[in-house]
């Protein structure tokens, strides 16, 4: 019995350095009813940590408190604490029972050593689920970089998934660069130069058109057609003496004198003839 109180004083001191002043003794209505073996301690719950401050545009639930009664009994911590739980702000009796079963049902699994701070906690928890509030986890620069590195990744497969959408802003801001750009480039030909010369001395590609697909492709087609005759004409022989045996020195000078030898024999043949009938007639 001596073991049990000297526990329960430490605790209660221990309990009034952390809490301070969410932790004080209450009596009266706001005490638990019939206690008389110690004091009882009202240790007052807030939804919100340390730093933690209400969202201007949040619910009532982030203003709740909860006022969370207890008192040991001779035998705490071999046995659970008295509990009892209050609305301070904002708490329906439907969830003070709720709240308190929880309670109840923890500090039975934790008979046998002081669990006062841990109900405490416990609480919290069940104001900050009920509020809503999410813990805000301390990040180390290291982990902040993988998780904007991890979202920008993120990011981009949503865009190359689905596109870029177009707003009104970025149609309106696409239209005055387009207009801009193609102003500048009016100017420019106006003092001499194309378009699309003022498009390549800007270091950007020339747009293909109709016109210009043809005009090189007819380019190309005519360069193809030259080269394709050139060939051809390679291709042609050139007839030499040493392509022909001895024998056919009759046709190397045929070729070479276009047939006026042969022409020539012929129509001498052709006038000796007429001359030897003649001389026959006249004998």
């Amino acid at each position: 019995m001596t073991d049990c109180a000297e526990e329960q004083e430490m605790e209660v001191e221990a309990l009034l350095s952390i809490l301070m002043d969410d932790m004080a003794v209450v009596t009266g209505s706001e005490a638990i009813a019939g206690v008389t073996h110690a004091p009882c301690y009202q240790i007052v719950v807030s939804p919100l940590g340390d730093g933690e401050e209400e969202d201007p545009d949040g619910d009532e639930s982030q203003r709740a408190r909860l006022g969370l009664v207890f008192s040991h009994t001779p035998s705490y911590p071999e046995e659970p604490p008295l509990i009892k739980c209050r609305s301070l702000r904002g708490l329906f009796d439907a969830e003070l029972v709720a709240c308190k079963s929880m309670l109840d049902a923890l500090a039975k699994e934790s008979v046998g050593m002081p669990m006062i701070f841990d109900l405490a906690q416990a609480a919290k928890e069940w104001m900050r689920d009920r509020a809503g509030v999410v813990d805000v986890v301390e990040e180390t620069p290291e982990q902040i970089q993988r998780r904007l590195e991890e979202e920008a990744v993120a990011r981009l497969r949503a865009m190359r998934a689905t596109g870029t959408p177009v707003t009104v802003d970025s149609y309106r801001e696409w239209v005055e660069k387009f207009d801009a750009e193609r102003a500048l480039k009016r100017l420019k030909a106006g003092q001499g130069g194309s378009m699309d010369d003022d498009a390549d001395a800007a270091g950007g590609e020339r747009r293909m058109t109709g016109r210009r697909y043809f005009e090189e492709r007819t380019a190309a087609q005519l360069e193809a057609d030259e080269k394709a005759e050139g060939e051809e004409e390679e291709d042609d022989f050139d007839f030499g003496d040493s392509d022909f045996d001895d024998s056919d020195e009759d046709l190397i000078e045929f070729m070479k004198g276009g047939g006026d030898g042969d022409e020539d024999g012929e129509e001498d043949g052709y006038g000796d003839g007429e001359g030897g009938g003649d001389d026959g007639g006249d004998e």
